[in-house]
């Protein structure tokens, strides 16, 4: 489901851009820009979201999920992903491959174009957007720790679909918490999520599909269409020593009421992640 992907997508890159808007609000003598260095960033993360069925059926399905990503001081980046997901009748995995370019500046603004080869297999009752590539535009400005965000997605498949997503998050930062190389960040988040619905009927008969769009039709909503699909909360708290992370992190949905009509509910989960940074610095 989107909401999963947005949550594990979020939770990776949180981290990074926490710290780099600590590291330009530290004073000229200790900051280290992130345009001074390439890094290496591992990453594990244990979820036990609340799964909502195209159905409307709810069930938990703990996840596990790795990344892998390569960042050159030029903005260019490389990674991987994996997730293998539990409690499912056959096995059930999916990765992604991904390729983009990252850009800050001095004003605050950013903006990222990427490129993800995706691959899934197991349960299809598991796998809800069916793609294998995509590609994302996103950019945000940092305003005095808070952090304006939209993106927006191409994804590539049975059917092609187009998302757009508006964020605000706030940066809270405390240093030197219990040791002097500690920190603690939080950036609770709120996000309003929009898109075009033609993966939702792709894999319906042509039975299921009239039926689906009469129902919609009733309630007053349009099949075959970009809408508002839901708003997300997302509360994601990280404790550093030097460069080792360990985040724990919040995500409640709530459907649009378009999707609320087609069977979905609020959706929530929770995530444990560890994150390492190797950074190659100049210096």
């Amino acid at each position: 489901m989107r909401s999963i992907i947005f949550f594990f997508i979020f939770s990776s890159l949180f981290i990074f851009l926490s710290l780099k808007a600590y590291n330009q609000n530290t004073t000229d003598s200790t900051k280290t820009e992130t345009s001074d260095f390439s890094f290496i960033m591992l990453n594990a993360s244990y979820t036990n979201n609340n799964l909502e069925y195209l159905t409307g059926v709810t069930e938990k399905i703990p996840t596990l999920f790795t990344n892998l990503m390569f960042a050159h001081k030029s903005g260019i980046y490389l990674g991987g992903s994996y997730a293998n997901y539990f409690n499912t009748d056959i096995q059930t995995f999916e990765y992604d491959l991904e390729a983009g370019y990252q850009k800050y500046y001095d004003n605050g603004f950013d903006f990222d174009l990427s490129y993800s080869y995706h691959n899934y297999e197991g349960d299809t009752l598991l796998e809800g957007l069916n793609y294998n590539h995509s590609v994302g535009l996103s950019g945000g400005i940092d305003i005095d720790k808070f952090y304006l965000s939209g993106d927006i997605s191409y994804l590539h498949s049975k059917t092609d679909n187009y998302f757009l997503d508006l964020n605000l998050s706030r940066s809270i930062t405390v240093e030197e918490l219990f040791f002097k190389n500690d920190i603690l960040l939080i950036n609770p988040s709120i996000s309003l999520a929009f898109g075009t619905d033609y993966w939702v009927y792709e894999d319906m008969t042509t039975l299921e599909k009239y039926t689906t769009a009469v129902n919609l039709r009733i309630d007053g909503y349009s099949i075959n269409s970009f809408s508002y699909e839901g708003f997300d909360l997302f509360i994601p708290i990280s404790y550093g020593i030097n460069s080792m992370y360990l985040t724990f992190s919040w995500l409640y949905r709530i459907p649009g009421n378009k999707y609320k009509s087609l069977g979905w509910e609020d959706q929530s989960g929770i995530m444990i992640s560890l994150t390492y940074f190797l950074n190659f610095s100049n210096k």
